[in-house]
């Protein structure tokens, strides 16, 4: 696979939220004041793909609110108490909760089960988000927290519908484990999500085989996108913001990208909706190519669900690559 080109410049990412609007966002079913098991995640993503094991069984919220950057979210005061009630902690795994992974490790109870989501799965050389601390020390791995969760690399697996299963097979391990009397529940549930999983996987395959294949080319945002290209068989040409960039580029980095987009025959460039990118605009202007919208780490607008989110990538492929 050709070198990414990558550019640094501000995200100009959604203003602060205030503390009001977060809690109207993220509180939802981790309040329910019954004897339902807690499970609280760390992205909308995951909390999605909970929920579609837990159904009825467990309380499930998210802590990052939808349409948040989750690798610069700021958490809120009342991150922390949710996470002491929590019953299950989900996380993803490799330095995705960036900076609120210190707050879950420390508040988080001791009856807590932790699950990272990603681990298990090999991670892709190279796009290691950006980290604050050194998280992984011995102490915190005795208290129960996978190394996963502190681990370099690319954390975007679930942008790959294999890696979502892994996903949420765990889910379902540790929701069994967790709460045995609705095992049942939570197994069958699991087992008729996979089921769709499948068959969402396979949409995706059957839109990629409908392309040309020198037009299978991937010019994106952030580096988010590296798992969906490889199982999915596009080129990832050029990524304009690699994780955690926070400079303006230069004009010749910006003219290098529209060359890129010329050299390589790409007939769209894709924006994040969580993301302002003039940058990226412009190179579409310049360059005489089109702009889409793919999604990768947050829900959007009528994109809220993970499965909603895959089928839109699948037509924003089509419309973006396809002939016609």
């Amino acid at each position: 696979m050709p070198k990414i080109l990558r550019l640094t410049f501000p995200s100009a990412l959604l203003a602060a939220l205030t503390l009001g609007a977060a809690l109207t966002a993220c509180g939802g079913d981790d309040d329910a004041g019954d004897n339902r098991l807690r499970v609280v995640a760390s992205t909308g993503i995951l909390a999605d793909l909970a929920r579609a094991v837990a159904g009825d069984d467990a309380a499930v919220s998210a802590l990052i609110p939808a349409g948040v950057d989750p690798h610069a979210y700021e958490p809120s005061p009342d991150v922390a108490r949710r996470v002491a009630r929590a019953d299950v902690l989900l996380l993803n795994g490799y330095g995705l909760e960036g900076r609120m992974l210190d707050l879950i490790v420390e508040h988080r109870a001791d009856t807590a089960v932790v699950v990272v989501a990603a681990a298990g799965l090999e991670p892709r050389a190279g796009d290691a988000h950006a980290d604050d601390g050194d998280h992984a020390t011995a102490a915190e791995q005795q208290r129960g927290v996978d190394a996963a969760a502190f681990a370099e690399g690319d954390p975007h697996f679930w942008l790959a519908v294999p890696n979502a299963r892994h996903y949420v097979e765990r889910i379902r391990d540790a929701l069994t484990a967790a709460d045995p009397p609705r095992a049942a529940g939570y197994r069958e549930r699991a087992a008729a999500y996979l089921e769709q999983l499948t068959a969402v996987d396979a949409e995706l395959r059957v839109v990629v085989a409908a392309i040309p294949e020198q037009r299978r080319k991937l010019v994106v945002f952030h580096d988010a996108f590296g798992y969906f290209a490889d199982a999915y068989g596009l080129q990832l040409v050029a990524a304009a913001l690699p994780g955690g960039a926070n400079q303006q580029p230069s004009a010749g980095a910006v003219a290098a990208l529209v060359r890129t987009v010329r050299r390589e025959g790409v007939p769209v460039v894709y924006t994040e909706p969580q993301f302002s990118s003039p940058v990226l605009e412009a190179v579409a202007r310049e360059a005489g190519v089109r702009v889409r919208t793919l999604y990768s780490d947050t829900f959007a607008g009528a994109v809220d669900s993970y499965v909603a989110l895959m089928r839109a990538n699948a037509r924003a492929l089509a419309e973006g690559l396809g002939e016609g």
